[in-house]
């Protein structure tokens, strides 16, 4: 039986049990994928930049989407700021050359909101075009600043990814 059959029909199964002990939203949250990533160290300076940090390398036989992020500040909360911010970036790269790619993106901007401390923020701005990471490929943290920028400090992201069907 090939294996995208062996999946639905897992899906399928892992549906009715879930009903049976409760529910969850969908039969995906029972097989999803969750990734944390942490960053150990609060940026230097406010203006100090991230390019492409590896977050996560695909070493599954199959392609999976990246669902939804969540980002937490642990070491401290940034407050919005009009002029001066951060723009927090996952990206999907194929790890053969090509470039990254823009996936989920959210800015410490007025409009992304204040991050407090210890409180999870949703990272919901999506690029649906880029959500995929190929087998052996990867997602990457990058954070751009704004104006004079803000630190962002030390930090844990979850990322929540499911399979591609084949």
């Amino acid at each position: 039986m090939p294996a995208a059959t062996n999946y639905g029909l897992a899906k399928k199964a892992l549906s009715s049990l879930s009903t049976q002990l409760g529910g969850l939203a969908t039969q995906d949250d029972l097989m999803a994928i969750v990734v944390e990533y942490l960053k150990a160290a609060a940026d230097a300076m406010a203006s100090t930049a991230t390019t492409d940090a590896m977050v996560w390398v695909n070493p599954l036989p199959y392609p999976v989407y990246i669902q939804s992020a969540y980002g937490l500040a642990t070491g401290a909360g940034i407050t919005a700021d009009a002029s001066n911010y951060a723009t927090i970036t996952f990206r999907s790269i194929d790890l053969i050359g090509g470039a990254s790619a823009a996936a989920l993106t959210i800015s410490t901007d007025v409009a992304g909101g204040t991050w407090t401390q210890n409180q999870s923020k949703a990272i919901t701005a999506q690029t649906k075009a880029n959500l995929a990471v190929p087998v052996g490929g990867g997602i990457t943290l990058s954070i751009a600043k704004v104006g004079t920028g803000v630190v962002v400090p030390v930090s844990r992201f979850y990322l929540k990814l499911y399979r591609a069907e084949s």
